[in-house]
């Protein structure tokens, strides 16, 4: 599904970047989250993909998605010790486990910690019957579950970009963003007092959406939709200040 978006970014406007790290043991499937993840963005910003994502996506050229934030997508090395090398650069960090590795998110959680950054936890190979394991889990916040689907790993082995007709990652984008969801009201308000720069409200349906982007339009912030996989609502919309 497209974005719908609001208010375009002047040409002056010093862009926002944001750099995410996809981070988990071998085997668990991070080159496939990070490539997801990374293949999603090109489709509406500034991306920049390394590691092995850089081999199936590549670096790819700037749209504007009206929030003006260049992305870079961090396929880190396998191993809690990566994060060690790369957590300075990072703005937020993504642990990639499965269902049988949820065991190993303790110590990249806490690496995460040490060096003050943000982490949410990535479930790939996701199955039903695993939810309740989920649920029982008392570690990082989930930012989204990855169903387990051969057709992914396959286009992943043979170096294509998978496609997910029926699912969409881009709430990983909403929480590198901002996880704290608000009102229009007070998200507005937050974004005119400088409480925040980056606003997040969830809406129950695109028209929803819409009426939701015009009021940030009026109060003169940038703005963007987000989808999301939750059965209560259809997105997210997501509204910044100007920089520069």
């Amino acid at each position: 599904m497209s974005p719908t978006s609001s208010a375009t970014v002047s040409p002056d406007t010093a862009p926002l970047t944001h750099r995410i790290g996809f981070v988990g043991d071998s085997g668990v499937g991070k080159t496939t989250v990070a490539t997801l993840v990374a293949a999603r963005l090109a489709e509406r910003t500034g991306v920049t993909a390394t590691g092995d994502t850089a081999q199936i996506v590549g670096h790819c050229a700037h749209r504007d998605d009206a929030l003006g934030i260049e992305w870079t997508v961090d396929d880190c090395p396998s191993g809690v010790d990566a994060l060690n090398a790369c957590a300075d650069r990072l703005d937020t960090v993504f642990i990639v486990a499965t269902p049988e590795m949820l065991g190993s998110v303790e110590a990249y959680a806490d690496r995460a910690h040490y060096h003050g950054v943000d982490c949410f936890l990535v479930v790939n190979r996701f199955q039903e019957s695993a939810r309740d394991q989920l649920r029982a889990f008392g570690g990082p916040e989930p930012a989204e579950y990855i169903y387990d689907d051969a057709d992914v790993s396959a286009a992943i082995t043979a170096g294509r970009v998978p496609t997910l007709p029926e699912r969409t990652v881009e709430a990983i984008l909403i929480e590198a963003l901002q996880p704290e969801r608000l009102s229009t009201e007070q998200a507005v308000a937050a974004l005119e007092s400088g409480e925040h720069s980056i606003v997040n409200v969830e809406a129950e349906s695109r028209n929803t959406a819409e009426s939701v982007l015009n009021t940030f339009e009026t109060a003169g912030f940038f703005a963007a939709y987000f989808d999301c996989n939750c059965r209560c609502h259809d997105g997210h919309v997501l509204a910044r200040v100007a920089q520069g």
